[in-house]
């Protein structure tokens, strides 16, 4: 399966710029079978040479949701699938970009019909989008954008594949020399913690996925930078577990990680929870909260992945709480904040409210931060149809996971009995929290 994507940006850079259009077709690779696009706000002005090129300019995205307002979208129409581009480096580049900023590693095995129609049509004078379509006699309307754009690629992709067949091939990855080829075809499209060992069988990567297969293969086709090919030449075996759900993989994973401190997994060896929210006490008397990187002497009321994730997170209890966004590091300037011209402060920051009133209510916002109950057990798939995976919350810190047979669900000495001890620490107990702010979940309160 396949999604043949293209994007629009404010530039060339994917460290720097960001994305203003998305389109996405899914393809079987016979016809195509669904397509979703989007205007995307960048939140910062479209410069004028892009819109010379594009047709988008300010007013047009004004009004488009922010990236992380379809990202949930975008993952699921991509997973298990193999991202298609023109040039597939530059769309893809700019998507992981986009999810690193809000704590997301976004992973997709990939083709590039530049280098793909380079192998099929070889000698052609130029092999851009525009110019090797009407080489080639393929309608390309709407350039530019990226539904156009997308369409375009798909019709090439449809012509590269009548005449190489084999491209199609789940054999279209890089296998390291020691790793057999057994190993690759037997991979589980399920989720769970997998490991990369070298040829003295030590471990030095570990990863999760919800598709381990599909993970593990953009693995092997990912040469975006030197580190990346070290450890696919050192792979010489590999082994999985399976855990039946997205957050007991996680939680694994991050213990995993911790236990065995993996040559390629350094950076995760430490928290991946970089930033926090904090509060302070002002001169005043009012509490404030802020954003900050987490220091080891310091302990944040809760803790993100990325400071865009921190900041979505903090408005989002501002908004809900009346806060002002003064007093939440969120406004430039002095005076009346923004959030009190709209009605949304009751006027901290102008004096019209006292320190007690604000702090009753900042109290209550950071009640949002902590787990809401003490003692909870969350239920979510387990690794057979016959059970439930859980994970058990005790005395407000993360006690371990387990699964349970569904027919004893209802029992809570059974789900108590099923949970595997684990070491409760930060990083757990913000796994857990993350999860639950962006799923929905079944709890049983006990």
């Amino acid at each position: 399966m396949y999604a043949i994507i293209d994007i629009e940006t404010t530039g060339l850079s994917a460290k720097s710029e960001k994305i203003t259009e998305v389109a996405i077709i899914l393809h079987d690779g016979i016809k195509e079978t669904a397509r979703y696009s989007s205007l995307v706000n960048p939140e910062r002005k479209v410069p004028y040479r892009i819109t010379q090129i594009t047709g988008i300019n300010d007013q047009m995205v004004a009004t488009a949701p922010k990236f992380y307002e379809i990202a949930k979208k975008i993952i699921e129409l991509t997973e298990g699938r193999t991202i298609i581009g023109h040039n597939v480096t530059f769309d893809y580049n700019f998507l992981k970009s986009e999810f690193a900023e809000f704590g997301y590693d976004y992973q997709r095995p990939t083709l590039c019909t530049v280098k793909s129609a380079r192998k099929v049509f070889p000698g052609q004078p130029s092999y851009s989008l525009g110019n090797i379509t009407k080489t080639l006699n393929i309608n390309h309307f709407n350039k530019h954008r990226a539904i156009g754009d997308a369409e375009a690629t798909m019709k090439l992709f449809e012509l590269i594949i009548a005449n190489e067949p084999d491209l199609l091939s789940l054999n279209n990855y890089k296998l390291p020399k020691a790793l057999q080829e057994e190993k690759i075809k037997s991979l589980p499209d399920e989720s769970g913690v997998y490991y990369f060992l070298n040829s003295k069988g030590n471990v030095i990567y570990v990863g999760k996925s919800k598709n381990i297969r599909q993970r593990i293969i953009s693995h092997l086709n990912n040469f975006s930078n030197k580190k990346a090919v070290d450890m696919i030449d050192n792979i010489a075996d590999l082994k999985y577990t399976l855990t039946g759900n997205e957050l007991i993989a996680l939680l694994f994973e991050s213990e995993e990680i911790k236990r065995i401190k993996p040559i390629y997994n350094r950076a995760q060896i430490r928290s991946v929870f970089s930033y926090g929210i904090f509060m302070e006490t002002t001169k005043t008397g009012f509490y404030s909260l802020k954003i900050g990187k987490n220091e080891a002497l310091s302990l944040p009321l809760t803790a993100f992945a990325s400071l865009r994730e921190a900041k979505d997170y903090l408005h989002f209890l501002a908004d809900e709480f009346n806060l002002c966004h003064s007093f939440c590091g969120l406004n430039k300037g002095s005076g009346a904040c923004f959030s009190y011209q709209v009605h949304k402060c009751d006027g901290a920051c102008v004096g019209k409210e006292t320190p007690e009133s604000y702090n009753t209510k900042v109290i209550d916002a950071t009640e949002r931060m902590r787990f809401r109950h003490k003692d909870f057990f969350l239920i979510e798939r387990g690794v057979s149809a016959e059970e439930f995976g859980v994970v058990c919350v005790s005395k407000g810190s993360y006690r371990g996971f387990g699964y349970i047979p569904k027919n004893k669900i209802d029992d809570i000495n059974s789900l108590k009995n099923c949970i595997l001890e684990k070491a409760s620490n930060r990083d757990n107990n913000n796994i857990i929290l993350s999860w639950m702010r962006n799923h929905s979940y079944e709890m049983i309160i006990g």
